[in-house]
């Protein structure tokens, strides 16, 4: 058995589909598209592919830590009581145990992530 594993965005796993629980949407109606690509023995370590459509919604990590890169789209992130940050394709960025904000989707934003609880 293979230790790689590939990301094809042309032939990605069925996704699931979600979207923010109603106490914590802020505006719009935004969903969410999760393809679990690769995870340890353990679940505490995974990565995938992840989708948001426009709308808004607060983001609470909780103690998970998260690597992201932006694949496609275009998204603002304000973390609680910092100024809002830009993100579109290209930019890559962690989230740490703790970040409580939002995440307001400009664009239909498509990240990769890899993340540990």
């Amino acid at each position: 058995m293979s230790k790689l594993t590939f990301i094809d965005q042309d032939a990605l796993p069925c996704p699931r589909k979600g979207q923010p629980l109603p106490d914590r949407l802020v505006e719009g109606d935004p969903r969410f598209l999760s393809w679990d690509i690769a995870q340890t023995a353990d679940g505490a370590v995974k990565a995938g592919v992840w989708e948001v459509t426009p709308g808004a919604y607060r983001s609470i990590k909780g103690e998970t830590f998260e690597f992201c890169y932006i694949l496609s789209g275009v998204s603002e992130l304000i973390e609680d009581g910092c100024e809002p940050r830009r993100i579109a394709a290209g930019d890559a960025f962690v989230m740490h145990p703790g970040f409580t904000g939002v995440w307001r989707a400009i664009e239909t934003t498509r990240k990769l992530w890899v993340s540990r609880d």
